[in-house]
């Protein structure tokens, strides 16, 4: 299953826009950033060596695994190096953070080279070589809009379907039904939204705690049975091993781990995430609601006729596919490594409109201020998804969720006057990909907006 991340993932980052500066935290010069004693962290340091001057690629099967090599022969991956030193890096390559989520084969980090932050990306195979390696622009710049018409104007020229609104929220509101929104772009199209529905997993299950049912510190182990593809870690967790509730709800959110997620709906229940959705305007689109392995089943299936079988299927008959062939279906790798167009992203997936995961936010918000849910407010705020000012901004909850042709962006935010926000920026194209740096960019110009509405 690790393939999935393994054989393609160097990316020609050359044609993409120059990343935005990253502010320096105060004292960061005086801090070193310790590069960890494992498998992909001795692969970091070579890559930081390389891009220093410091070391020499060689014979590329030396460090790179055969799977990788198969997509990225050597003399391509000789040319997208060299290129990288002799231009992003080539006043030097200075490592500014390792992301907290790693694991021995796999982790991420950021490199400064001038004025970029690249994210580098690597996972490595069990001796040791590199089978994913991937750089891209950490912080991809804003879209320039001096205010809201310029914002629609530009986002709704933008090839397929898009859905937007952003809501002012009193204190105490815990519904968009009463609240005029700030402003909006087609807030009730129902659009796929990849794993922002992992947000309504999150509130069935926070209602089952309050209720008694579980509880946050309560251990759940890994079942192979119920691990899915990357992305995500607790693939690669051995079955039996036990953790806490609150860490499979926060690597769910945190990271859109997969494997996080197929557990938390089975003990949750899929029945009882259908009926916690119940107030969503697309749900009746979502029933079965998809665990992630069967999405990628179903997707990924070597007949590849299944998609389309399933997608035409009434419930009842999607029900009983899902017991039946879907159950047995073994995905293509193969075919996964190289997925870039979407797949029926118009009848299998799960659907929410702007106005919806603004109203699932809302719910959880309420939940959060809850006695004993302190859990649930920081898992929805480990990772705000684009950079935030913490002086403007200082609490975000966020979850995001894309797949090919599929991109969604749903925050809660609260500014430091106290005034709080909800957003959600949808975007599918059914023809072809979306392109993620190009909706953060409108995202990180509606967090300027937002930061000047009045309170």
């Amino acid at each position: 299953m690790r393939r999935i991340l393994a054989a393609v993932v160097l990316a020609a980052l050359f044609a993409l826009p120059a990343p935005a500066r990253q502010p320096a935290s105060p004292g960061a010069e005086a801090q070193e950033v310790v590069i960890p004693s494992t498998p992909a962290g001795k692969q970091l340091a070579w890559v930081l060596g390389y891009l220093n001057n410091r070391e020499q690629l060689g014979d590329p099967a030396d460090r790179f695994a055969e799977s990788f090599l198969k997509q990225v022969p050597g003399e391509r991956l000789k040319t997208i190096l060299e290129s990288a030193r002799a231009t992003i890096f080539k006043n030097g390559a200075k490592l500014t953070r390792i992301k907290p989520d790693l694991t021995d084969s796999r982790l991420v980090a950021l490199v400064q080279g001038g004025d970029a932050i690249l994210e580098v990306s690597i996972v490595t195979d069990g001796a040791g070589k590199m089978e994913g390696l991937l750089l891209r622009p950490a912080i991809p710049p804003k879209v320039a809009v001096a205010d809201w018409k310029e914002f629609d104007d530009k986002l709704a020229a933008l090839p397929g379907m898009v859905s937007f609104v952003a809501y002012r929220v009193p204190q105490g509101v815990f519904s968009v039904a009463s609240l005029k929104p700030i402003n909006a772009l087609h807030p009730e199209q129902c659009l796929a939204t990849g794993s922002t529905f992992k947000l309504y997993i999150l509130g069935a299950l926070s209602e089952q705690i309050l209720a008694g049912k579980h509880a946050w510190d309560e251990q759940v182990a890994i079942a192979d049975a119920l691990k899915s593809l990357p992305g995500g870690v607790m693939q690669d967790e051995p079955a039996g091993k036990k953790f806490p509730i609150s860490e499979f709800a926060a690597k769910m959110i945190s990271i859109s781990d997969n494997t996080a997620t197929d557990h938390l709906l089975h003990l949750t229940g899929r029945e009882a995430v259908e009926a916690y959705q119940s107030f969503d305007s697309c749900s009746a689109r979502n029933r079965p609601f998809l665990a992630t392995m069967e999405m990628f089943r179903i997707k990924l299936a070597p007949d590849k006729s299944l998609a389309a079988r399933y997608a035409a299927a009434d419930e009842s008959t999607r029900r009983a596919l899902l017991k039946t062939e879907v159950a047995g279906v073994t995905p293509d790798l193969a075919f996964a490594e190289k997925w870039t167009k979407p797949i029926e992203i118009e009848r299998i997936e799960w659907f929410s409109s702007a106005n919806d995961l603004c109203n699932a936010m809302l719910k959880l918000h309420e939940m959060e201020q809850k006695p004993g849910m302190d859990e649930l407010k920081r898992v929805l705020r480990i990772n705000a998804g684009i950079p935030f000012d913490k002086k403007v901004w200082p609490s975000v909850a966020y979850k995001g969720g894309s797949e090919p042709g599929v991109l969604n962006l749903t925050w809660l935010m609260q500014r430091e006057d106290g005034a709080t926000f909800v957003a959600s920026l949808g975007w599918n194209n059914k023809d072809a990909d979306v392109e993620t740096n190009t909706l953060v960019g409108y995202a990180r110009a509606m967090v300027d907006l937002l930061a000047k509405e009045p309170k």
